[in-house]
């Protein structure tokens, strides 16, 4: 009996360590924002809407995953540029932004969420 509870007890905790939700900082220069519809490519969805892609130049992540290190291109489904760049409207080619990305890791699964920019 003590033996099931044992093998029981280690089964959930080795099934909570596997989910996990956390932010990435990014830093990164915006490439292009197209239609999602024109792009072809690899994307990385980030709402569940996606209407647009954009593509950033990421200059670096905290933490460091490998799906985003420095100098790699990435391309991100937004649901629009006017929400993601409040006040701007849209995302200036060239510019370096700030964004904060959650992610989460359910049953090693990886979900990517949330993308904003980084208020001061």
């Amino acid at each position: 009996m003590i033996r099931l509870l044992v093998i029981l007890a280690l089964g959930l905790s080795v099934g909570h360590a596997q989910n996990r939700n956390d932010e990435i900082h990014l830093k990164a220069t915006v490439r292009a924002v197209i239609v999602l519809s024109d792009f072809s490519g690899t994307i990385t969805p980030v709402h569940f809407d996606p209407l647009f892609a954009l593509t950033v130049r990421i200059e670096s992540a905290n933490p460091a995953i490998s799906n985003f290190r420095p100098g790699s291109l990435v391309t991100f489904a937004i649901h629009s540029p006017a929400q993601l760049f409040p006040g701007e409207g849209e995302a200036v080619k060239g510019k370096t932004y700030d964004f904060v990305l959650h992610r989460t890791i359910e049953n090693g699964k990886v979900r990517f969420f949330g993308l904003q920019l980084q208020r001061p």
